[in-house]
């Protein structure tokens, strides 16, 4: 009986996780680190890879690395946002930190957390791959060394679908 409790419950998880891709990304309205206010939607027409960081967090901050170098590969056939979480108090060491690093992705502020309690964001980073017209594709949550082959594979996995 035991057994058969755990395996549902692992399939619930399961199809929970499979309900969670494949359907529409919340549309959101933030500023970038520069004051301007961007919507999801502003991006409907491409690919975006969407992650949700904080100061705080050490994965967040060696995955950064790796998502500017995505941006940097990929050019124009994808958009990284990246959106800090941290609160109010710490708006001003995510903006420093980002400026220190000159990404060359978009750092979006989420002071308030709204979007992060739009997107279930228990714990950062939690990456999320939407395709044009805003349909979840691909989401994970963490990182560790060898994720960012995962995160390529999943954009090149795409990219081909759509010929590119």
């Amino acid at each position: 009986m035991k057994k058969f409790i755990l395996a549902a419950i692992i399939a619930l998880l399961i199809v929970g996780g499979l309900f969670a891709e494949n359907k529409k990304a919340p549309d959101f309205e933030l500023e970038n680190y520069k004051g301007k206010k961007v919507k999801l939607s502003d991006y409907k027409d491409s690919l975006v890879l969407l992650d949700f960081w904080a100061t705080w967090c050490v994965p967040c901050k060696k995955e950064m690395v790796h998502l500017d170098k995505i941006q940097k590969k990929y050019g124009d056939k994808i958009k990284v946002l990246c959106v800090s979480i941290d609160k109010p108090r710490h708006k001003s060491k995510a903006i420093s930190y980002v400026k220190s690093k000159r990404y060359k992705f978009m750092t979006l502020l989420d002071p308030d957390q709204k979007v992060k309690r739009l997107y279930n964001v228990d714990n950062p980073p939690r990456t999320v791959l939407i395709a044009p017209g805003g349909k979840i594709i691909w989401s994970h949550t963490g990182f560790t060394r060898g994720d960012e082959k995962h995160i390529e594979e999943e954009i090149e996995k795409y990219l081909k679908t759509k010929g590119e």
